[in-house]
C-alpha cells in the first residue's frame, strides 16, 4: 500500500489547534484524552489517505474531516506535544493501516463528537464468484492485523486459518479449482486491508457462510465411504503444510492408506461432488479432527 508518502503530505498541512472536549458519551473510545485524541486523529488519517484518487472534492471533504477531528479532540492540548512532534505522532498510521479497522474507529469519533453520519462501510462483492474469495481475502488481512508481517507467507498459508481455508473452498466451487481461487483471493487482499473495516467485512462474510464460524465437532457422514472421501479429500488439501496442520493431515492419510478404507468412488472421483461436501462439513483442520476420532 503506497500511503507513506500522502501520510507525510496530509500531516504537513495539519495546523495546531485545540482544547479538551471530552465527549458525554465516548462511543468505546479511551477515557484518556491523549489515547483518544491520538486514536482519533489516526483513523482521520488513514481515511483521509485512503480517499486519494477518489478525485479532488472528496479529496477535499475528507482532509477537511481530519482537520476537524484533530480540532474537536483538542489532539495538541491532548497530547501537549508542540506542531513538529505531534504531526509526528499523529503521521504514524502504519500500525493503524495494519490493523484494518480504522473505518470503524472514525466512525466512533465521529459519534462521539457529534460530526455527522457514518462513513459508509465497505461491501462484499455481490458476484458469487468474487464474494468467497473476497471473504478469504478478509481473513487473510485479518491475520496480517493480528501481527504476522510477511504478507506472501500469509497467502501461502491461508489453509492453516480455519476461515480462510473455508472460504478459500467456497470460492473454488465457483471458479472450479484450489489455483483459481487462490489467485482470486490474492487480488483482493490489498482492496481487504485497504478498506479499513476488516472486522465488520469478517461479520458480513461469516453470515453470509455460517458454516465458517462453526467451532463445534464436525460430524462426518455415518457412511462410511462418504466419510473416507471427506478426510482423504481434506487429508490432502492439508497434507503440504508444515505444523500441526500438515502433521494432522499426514497422519489421517496415514490411517486411512493402512486401514485400506476405500471412499465411495462416486463422491471421490467428483471434485465438484468434494467441495460440496467439504462446504457442508465446515473448516478443513474441523473436519481432520473428527476423522482423526473416528478412524483410529
Amino acid at each position: 500500500m503506497k500511503y507513506g508518502g500522502m501520510a507525510a503530505l496530509l500531516t504537513a498541512a495539519l495546523v495546531l489547534a485545540g482544547c479538551d472536549n471530552t465527549p458525554a458519551d465516548l462511543h468505546g473510545l479511551p477515557k484518556d484524552a491523549a489515547e483518544r485524541a491520538t486514536l482519533c486523529g489516526r483513523s482521520a488519517l488513514a481515511y483521509a489517505a485512503a480517499g486519494s484518487g477518489k478525485g479532488a472534492a472528496e479529496e477535499k471533504r475528507r482532509q477537511e474531516l481530519l482537520q476537524t477531528i484533530v480540532d474537536k479532540t483538542g489532539f495538541f492540548s491532548a497530547t501537549g506535544l508542540d506542531d513538529e512532534k505531534g504531526k509526528a505522532l499523529l503521521g504514524d498510521i502504519q500500525d493503524t493501516l495494519k490493523g484494518g479497522n480504522w473505518l470503524g474507529t472514525l466512525n466512533q469519533c465521529k459519534a462521539a463528537y457529534a460530526l455527522g453520519d457514518p462513513e459508509p462501510l465497505p461491501k462484499l462483492p455481490t458476484e458469487p464468484k468474487e464474494k468467497p474469495a473476497a471473504c478469504a481475502a478478509v481473513a487473510v488481512a485479518a491475520a496480517f492485523g493480528d501481527g504476522s508481517s510477511d504478507l506472501a507467507a500469509l497467502q501461502k498459508n491461508v489453509l492453516m486459518n480455519p476461515q480462510s481455508s473455508y472460504f478459500l473452498i467456497a470460492a473454488a466451487n465457483q471458479d472450479g479449482g484450489m489455483a483459481a481461487a487462490q489467485n482470486a483471493m490474492a487480488s483482493k487482499v490489498e482492496w481487504a486491508i485497504a478498506s479499513g473495516a476488516v472486522g465488520p467485512l469478517t461479520d458480513a462474510c461469516v453470515k453470509e457462510y455460517p458454516k465458517a464460524a462453526a467451532t463445534t465437532a464436525v460430524t462426518l457422514p455415518a457412511d462410511e465411504g462418504q466419510a473416507v472421501a471427506a478426510c482423504g479429500f481434506n487429508a490432502g488439501l492439508l497434507g503440504t503444510l508444515e505444523g500441526e496442520e500438515g502433521a494432522m493431515a499426514k497422519a489421517v492419510a496415514k490411517k486411512l492408506q493402512d486401514g485400506g478404507m476405500m471412499p465411495d468412488l462416486a463422491l471421490a472421483g467428483s471434485p465438484k461432488k468434494l467441495l460440496e461436501q467439504a462446504l457442508d462439513l465446515g473448516p478443513p483442520a474441523n473436519v481432520l479432527k473428527a476423522c482423526g476420532a473416528r478412524f483410529k
